[in-house]
């Protein structure tokens, strides 16, 4: 959001602001604005203040300046410097003032300073920046969430580190976990990788990194059965919406994906967005804004649900809290209630003001045993409860005999572990064989490895038989 606001006000400051009218502060302090440097051009700017007092009430020194304070996030600063410069006779100010309003939540106004921005820049018949209907854009995405803001009942913020945050989610082994790209050893892209979701069994896993023009795609690869990552395949660019796409969470069916994005259907910055894939073609559907309170004018993303325990995590930092974010966590509905878009408190609950508010007071003994219940959630000791992890198809899993539907079915099972320890074991020997080949040849051991390498070739064939087998007699007794 902030990069394309950036571009705008060189585009204005270039078209507005004619060298004559400029001393040189003017064209450092741009060249610093340009290149992102907003506080040391504020401190340029504060020193040519301080030798020149006149410079206050030029109306370029405060459009500058509020620009610069916008940019660094000191949004009430930003509004005393550019009504400043309104004041004293600078269009341009109007669009910043615009996105002040429309940070704010005071969408009305927004669009009122909006069009008056329109009409000045079409009196002095200058162009318009093609941000200006990006933010007209994200208006109206945020104006019709606004009428449809979920019900939803949050237990806890928190406020962390912008690196690595997802590592507050408490997340049962049931609902995958979450890595940084360091720690996916397994992945050969793990250093450009910012977070990725692996699943409950291990053997999927779905995460961003830049293309080769440096937008951000959501990459996907699945577990072969030698233990091997598959070559990583690209999900469709309809996800990205012409922007980037990150931060995927894949639900256990292994259908329903949340990620976000800040394309053009993004209020601003990153929107969680949700899409869901045919389990018959595996291609994504059309995805979908999931909306207010979870998404705001600022960037939010990360979106992580426990089914098990009906719980959600996201974050955002639309609490403006210098290097940390929020990350809420809240109850999850099983169906969708919005509150009544007329609520006076509407913009309130949108913007989650105070997360107390959403919640109920007669549910303060439920609330607080659902923290307890997070507290105690510990993915490895859950991961020791299951006998084993058997694909059932669309990202579920046996993980007990109790599962199957059959007795027939649980003998096929017991009948493939066997088989599969074995295997196993076999290719733990044959492993050895090689490293005592390597440190001293013989003739006999080269023999024995021949003829253990040519049994594992039928036991890996055998060993496939007997797992289709298990889905075949399944799908019988159904």
């Amino acid at each position: 959001m902030k990069n394309k606001v950036r571009r705008t006000a060189t585009i204005i400051i270039g078209a507005l602001l004619s060298a004559p009218a400029y001393a040189d502060y003017v064209a450092e302090a741009t060249r610093l604005m340009e290149k992102g440097n907003y506080a040391e051009a504020i401190s340029l700017l504060g020193k040519e203040r301080s030798s020149n007092e006149k410079i206050v009430s030029s109306a370029q020194y405060n459009y500058l300046l509020g620009v610069c304070q916008f940019e660094q996030g000191d949004y009430a600063d930003a509004s005393e410097s550019l009504e400043k410069a309104r004041a004293k006779g600078n269009k341009a100010s109007l669009l910043y003032l615009g996105r002040l309003a429309y940070l704010a939540y005071d969408f009305e106004k927004a669009l009122e300073l909006y069009d008056a921005f329109e009409e000045q820049s079409e009196k002095g018949k200058q162009p318009l920046p093609g941000d200006v209907e990006s933010a007209r854009r994200q208006l109206t995405v945020a104006e019709n969430s606004l009428g449809r803001v979920e019900k939803i009942e949050i237990l806890d913020s928190i406020a962390v580190a912008k690196d690595l945050f997802f590592q507050s989610y408490k997340l049962p082994r049931s609902a995958g976990r979450l890595e940084g790209g360091e720690e996916l050893k397994e992945s050969t892209h793990q250093d450009a990788v910012g977070t990725a979701f692996i699943n409950e069994g291990d053997d999927f896993m779905i995460w961003s990194e830049p293309d080769s023009l440096g937008n951000l795609v959501l990459l996907e690869s699945i577990k072969l059965t030698d233990g091997e990552w598959h070559s990583p395949t690209s999900t469709p660019s309809l996800l990205g919406g012409g922007g980037n796409a990150a931060y995927p969470f894949m639900m256990p069916d292994g259908v329903t994906l949340y990620y976000a994005s800040d394309g053009e259907e993004s209020m601003g910055g990153y929107d969680i967005f949700v899409a869901s894939r045919n389990p018959q073609t595996g291609e994504f559907l059309q995805p979908q804004n999931i909306g207010m309170p979870y998404n705001s004018p600022f960037d939010d993303y990360m979106l992580a649900i426990d089914e098990e325990n009906g719980l959600g995590w996201w974050a955002s930092d639309r609490n403006l809290l210098d290097d940390k974010i929020t990350v809420y966590l809240y109850k999850v509905n099983e169906l969708r209630k919005n509150y009544n878009p007329d609520d006076e408190d509407i913009v309130a609950k949108a913007k989650i003001s105070e997360f107390e508010l959403t919640q109920d007071s007669e549910k303060a003994a439920e609330y607080a045993e659902l923290l307890e219940t997070v507290d105690n959630i510990n993915p490895d000791e859950q991961k020791k409860k299951a006998d084993f992890y058997f694909p059932r198809g669309n990202g579920t899993y046996y993980t007990s005999f109790a599962d199957f539907s059959s007795g027939a079915s649980v003998e096929a099972m017991k009948k493939y572990l066997e088989f599969k320890k074995t295997l196993r074991e076999d290719e733990t020997r044959l492993d050895e064989m090689r490293r005592n080949y390597h440190e001293k040849r013989s003739a006999s051991l080269g023999q024995e490895i021949s003829s253990l390498e040519k049994k594992m070739e039928k036991a890996r064939q055998e060993e496939l038989r007997l797992r289709s087998n298990v889905y075949k007699i399944e799908n019988k007794g159904r």
